[in-house]
């Protein structure tokens, strides 16, 4: 049976911690939804991450196929694109009460393949001493 990679491990126990932390700024409910969506999107995302560039490859590559494989990005950045009238102040008013959700999500979703790179890097340097 083969290991799990450390990226894998830092990069999806972030975005649950992550998506946990979010949650419980409202009630146990949230808790449980937000990180678990959190965590399944970082799942989808290790899987890119597997299949390009390897979890053995630059960090760079990694980082950049964890953000743009996650689907929560995506849909994020869906969103923000949807109200970018709102975000540049084109249009106002009860219209755009949730117009930042789409960025703010976009910048959580950048932090989870951070930490998986982190693990890997004390991974490997625990190896080698």
């Amino acid at each position: 049976m083969r290991r799990i990679p450390s990226f894998v491990y830092g990069h999806v126990l972030s975005a649950l911690l992550l998506g946990a932390v979010g949650g419980a700024f409202l009630d146990l409910k949230a808790v449980m939804i937000f990180g678990g969506v959190m965590a399944t999107s970082a799942i989808a995302s290790a899987f890119v991450c597997w299949l390009w560039p390897g979890f053995a490859g630059p960090g760079w590559q990694l980082w950049i196929a964890g953000v743009i494989g996650n689907p929560l990005f995506l849909v994020a950045a869906f969103f923000a694109y949807q109200d970018l009238d709102c975000l540049v102040g084109n249009k106002t008013g009860w219209n755009c009460m949730f117009s930042d959700i789409g960025p703010f999500t976009m910048g959580v979703c950048l932090v989870p393949p951070l930490f998986g790179l982190a693990l890997r890097w004390l991974a490997s340097r625990r190896a080698m001493a």
